[in-house]
């Protein structure tokens, strides 16, 4: 009976770990977006938070706007912000909030989503969908 309880748990964990989300993420595709993203975000290389987004990204700076990969990172001090930064570098994946818009990090300082790359769906990719310093 242990032996039945034993291998339960870990099929209900491996089925919690790869099942999908509200957002359409796993819990290792959140795990291994937010690790890339931290570590772009802590060196400060605007380049490797572009590859990151989806662009045109919606940025609610005072006025909602959109931006282009190179206007990004020509105002990234203006946008990841020291407070933008902090909470993406003290997010954890456990933490996370998540809904069908997406993961939001902190106090929706940033928010990224599984974005489908054809019309079925079965290729996906992990994207910034909006940034709010």
């Amino acid at each position: 009976m242990r032996y039945f309880l034993a291998v339960f748990a870990l099929m209900a964990t491996f089925a919690q770990a790869e099942s999908t989300g509200p957002d359409g993420m796993t819990a290792a595709q959140l795990g291994e977006f937010l690790k890339s993203l931290q570590t772009a975000v802590a060196n400060d290389n605007a380049a490797s938070v572009a590859k990151l987004a989806l662009f045109p990204l919606r940025v609610n700076l005072p006025h909602k706007k959109t931006l282009k990969a190179p206007q990004f990172i020509a105002q990234y001090s203006s946008i990841i912000t020291p407070k933008v930064k902090a909470a993406v570098l003290a997010q954890t994946t456990e933490t996370l909030f998540r809904n069908s818009n997406g993961a939001m990090i902190g106090n929706g300082e940033l928010w990224f989503s599984g974005i489908c790359l054809n019309k079925e769906c079965s290729k996906q990719t992990t994207k910034i969908i909006a940034i709010n310093p």
